[in-house]
């Protein structure tokens, strides 16, 4: 079978990767060995939103206690976890009906490069359905039955991640959990529960357990939680004082230095030399490359130190042709990057390296005890960068939605530069956050920068007119400056 582009990998960015050549004209193969969907889909964002859906419910509706609401809502995690696997059964079943539609051929089977442009797809072990282009089964178990061989033009590897062991806590998938095992197999409401590493994993799964009812404690070796370039520090400083008010333990610049399982629990030693038990430890420290077994060698496609396959800015690999997109190749580690990546490789791989990746431009969004979500620069990226950065910022305390919702913990903040006015970037806590920051990102790349958000007219009350009002001082200040001002935002396309 022929093809002028092959994807392995159907998660975010294989799936988007397919789609969006498909709509560029070109004849597509994805290859998935594994659950359709791949680690967002099964095991990531689809089923933590679901349950941190729940999660912020329950705090939202025992938040109105007294005023309208009557009776505290108490969660139930089972029921939630079953709610979790019918959402995404439903989406992984009409995987291939929407791949179909738009002609992109799927195959469940193990793809490699076989070189010449040839990719061998082999029968996956156990999975027994019937070959291709038909809806899948409850669990996605459907399969080539035998071996196939593509041909293609073009190739994009998009095969993932899987979670970094921690050498001092060991994982065995029962007490000593990654989040995989979080969502497949615990089949009870942990007592107790500790999450090593104080990343979106760690903050997000462990707020969800705490609206539960489990004790949650989180260790993270770093001196802030989301300990990340495009994080400000003001956004993880906010989290931290909102989880200690809920009582969810953080103890940072600490990590596991010793662990065993005594009776079924584990007993562990920090290296602050904190010592505890906890029913279950959820080790989130960090994801590595899925590399193995796609004949990435015998291809000659390179691998950077850590393992991942090194690509130019055009996402293309040392080979001409091939390309690689989210985790497998350096970058951030977020279907966002990876939906990004996407675009960028399959518009290279059918029209010509025309395009290139800039993760500054995508969206980095957590939801835990408060939504944080970010685009662009921070302000100190900003002046690393040499801008003369400032900052507009407000609370939510101010906002008529934010009073009727009583919800207004949190806080905007709007990075330009002080001698131009050009937009850099932004941060958004508070609810909605990872919705907000669109139009951030849209400000960001409009030829009116700063001026987008006072260009626009707003539903009132509304989250989004906040940024308005944030600004409203400093583009004031910039008209009577007699200053040259520069408006277009950082990322705004210019004609050539």
């Amino acid at each position: 079978m022929e093809f002028d582009l092959v994807i392995i990998g159907s998660g975010p960015g294989g799936y988007k990767a397919a789609i969006t050549a498909a709509h560029l004209g070109a004849k597509v193969a994805l290859v998935e060995r594994g659950l359709p969907g791949g680690v967002c889909l099964n095991q990531g964002c689809i089923p933590k939103k679901t349950l941190l859906h729940l999660a912020s419910l329950i705090e939202d509706v025992n938040g109105l206690q007294g005023r309208g609401l009557i009776g505290p809502v108490r969660g139930d995690f089972m029921a939630a976890m079953a709610h979790k696997d019918e959402v995404v059964t439903g989406i992984r079943n009409n995987f291939t009906v929407w791949l179909k539609r738009l002609g992109v051929r799927v195959f469940i089977g193990e793809g490699k490069l076989l070189g010449d442009g040839r990719i061998s797809v082999h029968p996956v072990r156990n999975l027994n359905s019937p070959e291709c282009d038909v809806p899948f089964t409850d669990k996605g178990k459907l399969t080539i039955t035998a071996p196939l061989e593509l041909k293609t033009k073009r190739i994009v590897i998009a095969t993932g991640s899987t979670p970094r062991e921690l050498e001092a806590c060991p994982s065995n998938a029962r007490e000593i959990m990654h989040s995989p095992d979080f969502m497949y197999r615990l089949d009870h409401l942990p007592k107790s529960i500790l999450c090593v590493g104080g990343g979106s994993i760690g903050v997000e799964l462990g707020f969800l357990l705490h609206q539960f009812g489990s004790r949650v404690c989180i260790v993270e070796q770093g001196n802030r939680l989301l300990d990340r370039p495009h994080i400000p520090d003001r956004a993880s400083a906010v989290l931290e004082r909102k989880f200690a008010r809920i009582g969810i333990e953080v103890r940072k610049n600490a990590t596991v230095a010793q662990s065993q399982i005594v009776d079924g629990k584990v007993e562990i030693t920090c290296t602050d030399g904190h010592r505890d038990t906890f029913e279950h430890v959820l080790v989130a420290v960090g994801r590595r490359p899925m590399t193995a077994g796609l004949g990435l060698d015998e291809a000659g496609v390179a691998l950077n130190p850590e393992g991942f396959i090194e690509v130019t800015e055009h996402l293309e690999t040392s080979v001409p042709g091939i390309y690689a997109i989210g985790d497998v190749k350096p970058g951030p580690m977020t279907a966002n990057a990876a939906l990004h990546d996407a675009k960028v490789a399959a518009a290279n791989a059918i029209n010509g390296n025309i395009l290139h990746s800039n993760y500054h431009k995508v969206p980095t969004v957590i939801h835990s005890a408060l939504e944080i979500a970010t685009v662009g620069l921070t302000e100190d990226l900003a002046e690393q960068a040499g801008f003369d950065a400032d900052v507009a910022r407000s609370n939510f305390g101010g906002s008529g939605k934010a009073r009727a919702h009583h919800d207004y913990e949190g806080f905007i903040e709007v990075v330009h530069d002080a001698e131009t006015g050009q937009l850099l970037g932004g941060c958004i806590v508070g609810p909605e956050a990872g919705e907000q920051i669109h139009m951030m990102s849209a400000a960001c790349q409009s030829e009116r920068g700063l001026w987008f958000f006072t260009d626009m007219s707003y539903s009132h009350p509304s989250w989004c007119e906040e940024l308005e009002t944030v600004i409203d001082p400093y583009t004031s200040a910039f008209s009577k400056s007699g200053k040259e001002v520069f408006r277009p935002g950082i990322f705004a396309r210019h004609p050539k």
